[in-house]
């Protein structure tokens, strides 16, 4: 019996151990595991101050703002904590929150450590000077808040860019007015739009420019659609995109415009045809030449236009040269699809096939999957079906191919164009395929 007595005892010993490190002891970011690693008596503190402060000249209601300082800091200490462990506050807002914090706790503890010893002497008016200084010091920190630098204030124009006519790019500036550098990241840019650049940094008081640029990919049915833009403080700044029918087949409009051109000289269209060709789409825009890698985009949207007009070795050259000048191009699902599209006409069908299906996987939890699944599925079905493969029906019956044709018919026309074929003939494809994917077992 004396030994199960023993080990009941321990036991409860054990987990009274555990849990002062788990819940008390081990809660770096608690405001009494901060007092005790500065050994700060808060309520010894304030009998102290309350002994001397005729004495000194600290006056009641200074007192009185000291206790609520010290009440209001433990609170809103704790509740910080709490906040970022259930990930109310990110990471960047916490730091800098807790830094502020913990520069009032050390000047808290500062002035109580004066404090304290001018309340040893018999004369404690000789420390006054001193005691003053501290609590002046800690009332300019209490007066800059908690928050002091840790707030960002990003604004966005404009709100709205018009896709209209041949238009290829259209850019937003972002600027920070706030008092702390941020990070954003362009967020939920529906298919058939490409970001440059995707993510950066905005220093203090600047401004940058990203462009968002149309690829050869179809784009919403319904205009407008929209994107949204936001940082590392959780802000959000929603942009509308708003688009015409005539800007749905810019592509095609700048392709003949392309051929045009090499017609009058009878050749092949050239990749410095190309440039031209995109370099007037571009003209209209005022921020163009402040973008990011501006030059990469530009052989990357002629990529598309050459081919879009044929000339699939001109536009295999373009898109070498837009990746090389900015290689993070290659992360991009519309760049993988562009590749695809070249390389099945270069007669590549399995490097084709290879980059829809790299495509197909950037774009995982992003707002354009669905949309990016049933191009990349049409696509590779498409290209499985000109071989004969029977992964073309697994492909082609898929879910997402199935939703995403009737969702917007674009695009099957969009994969049957690129993949030199016809829209009737992909359309009865994907209908045996439908048909076959209902009857199988599952």
């Amino acid at each position: 019996m004396n030994l199960k007595i023993a080990l009941i005892v321990l036991l409860i010993i054990v987990l009274a151990v555990v849990a002062y490190f788990v819940w008390i002891g081990g809660d770096d970011c608690s405001f009494s595991a901060k007092k005790r690693s500065l050994g700060i008596d808060l309520e010894a503190g304030l009998s102290d101050v309350k002994a001397i402060k005729g004495k000194v000249g600290i006056t009641d209601d200074q007192v009185r703002d000291f206790d609520e300082l010290q009440k209001d800091l433990a609170m809103k200490y704790d509740m910080l904590c709490q906040e970022h462990k259930h990930k109310r506050v990110n990471d960047a807002t916490y730091l800098c929150r807790r830094n502020n914090m913990d520069q009032v706790l050390d000047s808290m503890r500062s002035f109580l450590v004066k404090t304290k010893a001018a309340a040893s002497l018999a004369d404690p008016a000789a420390q006054k000077e001193v005691v003053l200084k501290a609590l002046s010091e800690l009332e300019e920190l209490e007066k800059k808040g908690y928050g002091a630098g840790c707030i960002s204030s990003m604004s966005v124009n404009p709100k709205t860019l018009p896709f209209m006519g041949h238009t290829s790019e259209r850019s937003v500036q972002i600027t920070n007015s706030g008092n702390n550098d941020f990070s954003y990241t362009v967020e939920d840019l529906p298919r058939g739009f490409l970001p440059q650049p995707a993510s950066g940094t905005v220093p203090v008081s600047q401004t940058v420019t990203v462009a968002i640029i149309r690829t050869a990919e179809p784009i919403p049915n319904n205009s407008p659609a929209s994107f949204q833009l936001t940082n590392n403080f959780k802000d959000h700044v929603p942009v509308e995109l708003d688009f015409d029918k005539q800007n749905a087949a810019v592509y095609e409009a700048l392709a003949e415009t392309l051929k045009s051109i090499s017609a009058q000289q009878n050749r092949e269209p050239t990749v410095e045809d190309a440039l031209k060709v995109v370099d007037d789409s571009v003209a209209a825009s005022a921020t163009w030449k402040s973008v990011q890698n501006a030059d990469s985009l530009r052989y990357f949207l002629a990529a598309g236009v050459l081919s879009e007009a044929g000339n699939t070795k001109a536009a295999h050259a373009a898109l070498d040269a837009a990746t090389a000048k900015n290689p993070a191009l290659e992360k991009q699902p519309a760049t993988l699809i562009l590749r695809g599209i070249v390389y099945k006409n270069e007669n590549r069908p399995d490097a084709a096939i290879e980059n829809f299906s790299k495509a197909n996987s950037l774009a995982v939890g992003s707002k354009a999957q669905k949309d990016t699944a049933a191009i990349t599925g049409v696509l590779s079905g498409a290209v499985a079906e000109s071989q004969g493969k029977p992964e073309a029906t697994t492909w082609l019956g898929s879910k997402a191919v199935q939703d995403g044709v009737k969702k917007n018919p674009q695009i099957m026309d969009f994969a049957a164009k690129s993949i030199k074929t016809t829209s009737p003939k992909l359309k009865t494809a994907i209908e045996k395929a439908s048909a076959a994917t209902a009857a199988s077992p599952h």
